[in-house]
């Protein structure tokens, strides 16, 4: 299914008469991603980045935001969709009906007859069990038509049509990036102590705005973070660093308290290698 969902973002952009090129120019996402995207492959870097490019990609092709998104996620589950991005599931799945209630009115012929042998002394009391009877009935009744009422305003009325309210897209990245900073805070606390020999390597991150770095120490031990604006965070390793950084121009490097030579771009993301040399720039991202 996601092959079929990046066919029709390439028709759209065909259709658009844009190449990736241009794309590429306009929304400073790498070319490589934007391949990657129209090939069907959606795991080259987190679902947060992921989202954060078709975002983009939607609006210069011409693509309604919510029901390409509702594609999206469709198709990750492997199920149908149709144009306006309802699955397979919500096209066979009933509309719920409401059901009247039937209030049922006392009627002649439950009302028993009595025989009276004397009607003189008989027909106080059967107007009496009479009256008593058509009360009960009546509270009855009443009470039916409360509950129904009840019912109607609180879950009937208005509710013939199932509306799925969907949340902005900055709002659900917000709330992402802050799960993601609760989920991998507690990692970080217990790999804490991390013991490294004297020679080890001090790699030192600076930023002045928000940025998401993933990094690979030694080849065998992975962090991954959310630096906030004006953060510092310093991490050691005995060889070598493999790293990925979200929004570089955000981002300072030092090793061994040396300034080190990054530079990237604005909301780019690039993929380097640190060691006792130096930096280097590599064109493929770290085998996490």
């Amino acid at each position: 299914m996601l092959n079929k969902f990046s066919e029709e973002l390439k028709e759209a952009r065909i259709k658009s008469e844009l190449t990736l090129e241009q794309i590429a120019s306009k929304t400073r996402i790498d070319l490589k991603f934007l391949e990657a995207i129209e090939n069907g492959n959606f795991h080259f870097l987190p679902e947060l980045y992921v989202k954060a490019f078709l975002r983009e990609y939607f609006k210069l092709v011409g693509l309604d935001e919510q029901i390409s998104f509702k594609k999206y996620e469709a198709a990750k589950k492997g199920k149908q969709y149709d144009e306006f991005g309802n699955t397979e599931d919500e096209q066979k799945k009933p509309k719920p009906e409401k059901e009247e209630l039937k209030i049922k009115q006392p009627s002649s012929q439950n009302i028993p007859s009595f025989e009276t042998q004397d009607a003189s002394s008989q027909q106080p009391e059967r107007s009496s069990k009479i009256d008593k009877k058509n009360m009960m009935m009546a509270a009855i009744g009443g009470g039916i038509v409360i509950v129904f009422l009840i019912i109607y305003f609180a879950f009937i009325k208005g509710s013939s049509d199932i509306v799925v309210t969907e949340k902005p897209y900055s709002e659900v990245q917000s709330e992402s990036l802050e799960r993601y900073s609760q989920e991998t805070s507690e990692p970080q606390k217990k790999d804490s102590i991390f013991v490294v020999s004297s020679d080890s390597l001090s790699l030192i991150l600076e930023t002045n705005d928000t940025s998401w770095v993933k990094i690979l120490l030694d080849g065998s031990k992975t962090e991954e973070y959310k630096l906030l604006p004006h953060a510092v965070k310093a991490i050691k390793a005995l060889k070598n660093f493999q790293i990925i950084i979200g929004n570089a121009a955000a981002v300072q490097l030092k090793l061994d308290n040396k300034n080190l030579n990054f530079t990237g771009g604005k909301h780019e993301v690039k993929f380097i290698s640190v060691d006792s040399t130096g930096l280097k720039y590599l064109s493929t991202p770290p085998n996490f």
